[in-house]
């Protein structure tokens, strides 16, 4: 790869600003994801342009799109598939002695050398965006991709329940496809290909901006639909599916010390060790702690302890113009208090099996003058004490800070 990253080499070439990088930047460290998958979830890129920039960076090839789409068994049949899962890689074809495959990071040669102990092949890699490659991953290994704004099963559900409710002898796939304006699929053809989910996953993202108070050109006809799709996941059973889906998340493995976890804030290197430190320095104060985050205009649960959090917490998703104490946190307004009676926080509370508490609090998290993260905590059957509470508001300035810490360091690995 070359000396300096991605977004020094855009910048460089003028593609993009250098406010353009700093904001996409400061959305991978606080969402995740790869610097190009923010680039192009903002809209600053296209799939094919970020795949051309990449390649053009690195010197090496883009995977053939024929290949992609349609891999060849014996190479899939190649590289077991926890390995595909661990190193994010896509078997493409066998070619004499050489595995041609897709990778995140082909230039890794740690990686490479993995893939061909576990293969007995030489490896030729080629490049593919994050978006791209994860789609194929699930498509072809059946590896799910993490969801991060769009449940199309939901959008599917409403769907049919509609269509049920109108009388109609023709099946009910026809129907379906029908109402999803899917025309009839041709031998080997998917429901929905990649650049239809593509669509489908900015259409739905630009919605959200747009109640969320962004550029509203183009997306007016989409804020229904994304709308309907969020009043759905808020269903009692919706939450309730979700918990039970997650019965077997890990416990958190961190130090039970204060000092320590500190430590852990201040040098951890990626959204997932900023979380779970936050989350376990919360845990030292009171019963339960989880971290959401606010993009797009919902909040979003990301990690949870304590009670049955970190099984049910990655089920929530409320928009941010809900009447709710989480909505009313991601626009800067703390809580402190009793269980609120709003209708949606009750559901909320009993879904996450927090009903019983005596007092709650829910905590801003902002980075720049924007809230970016929601701290709920509650102590269990006792109130939280008042020096539980400053502790847990100082912690969310030091999460703010490791954010800031994290931004910092990616311009700087990126030469900028």
């Amino acid at each position: 790869m070359a000396q300096f990253g991605l977004g020094a080499f855009l910048v460089e070439k003028g593609v993009i600003s250098g406010e353009q990088l700093e904001q996409a930047l400061q959305g991978q460290v606080v969402y995740g994801g790869r610097l190009g998958t923010n680039l192009v979830e903002l809209g600053l890129l296209e799939l094919d342009q970020l795949a051309e920039h990449l390649a053009a960076l690195s010197d090496l090839p883009i995977a053939p799109a024929e290949w992609v789409e349609t891999p060849d068994p014996k190479a899939i049949l190649l590289l077991p598939r926890d390995m595909a899962e661990r190193h994010a890689v896509l078997p493409l074809y066998v070619e004499g002695t050489t595995l041609h495959v897709a990778m995140l990071n082909p230039d890794n040669a740690r990686q490479l050398g993995a893939l061909t102990r576990a293969t007995g092949r030489s490896i030729r890699p080629y490049l593919l965006p994050e978006l791209r490659l994860l789609y194929a991953l699930e498509r072809h290994l059946g590896i799910a991709r993490p969801v991060r704004f769009v449940n199309v099963a939901k959008k599917l559900e409403r769907v049919r329940r509609e269509a049920a409710a109108v009388p109609d002898d023709r099946p009910e796939e026809v129907r379906l496809r029908e109402a999803l304006g899917i025309g009839p699929l041709g031998q080997g053809e998917d429901l929905i290909d990649e650049s239809s989910f593509a669509a489908l996953h900015q259409r739905l993202a630009s919605a959200r901006e747009f109640a969320a108070g962004g550029p509203a050109e183009g997306v007016e006809a989409a804020v229904s639909d994304a709308e309907t799709d969020a009043e759905l996941l808020l269903d009692d059973e919706v939450l309730e599916e979700g918990r039970v889906q997650r019965t077997e998340a890990p416990a958190l493995a961190l130090p039970n010390d204060a000092l320590a976890l500190e430590a852990l804030l201040d040098a951890a290197t990626d959204r997932e060790s900023t979380g779970r430190a936050a989350i376990a320095l919360s845990r030292l104060h009171v019963a339960t702690a989880a971290l959401l985050v606010v993009h797009r205009g919902m909040v979003i649960g990301l990690f949870g302890d304590g009670g049955n959090l970190a099984s049910c917490i990655e089920a929530v998703l409320v928009p941010i113009d809900a009447d709710s104490v989480l909505a009313r946190a991601a626009h800067g307004e703390p809580y402190r208090g009793a269980p609120p009676k709003g209708a949606l926080d009750v559901r909320l509370l009993r879904a996450l099996g927090r009903a019983d508490a005596r007092e709650i609090a829910v905590l801003p998290i902002s980075l720049r003058g924007r809230v970016v993260n929601v701290l709920y905590v509650d102590a269990g059957d006792k109130a939280i004490a008042e020096t539980a509470f400053g502790a847990l508001h100082a912690l969310t300035l030091c999460v703010a800070r490791a954010y800031e810490r994290l931004i910092l360091s990616r311009k700087q690995d990126q030469g900028v």
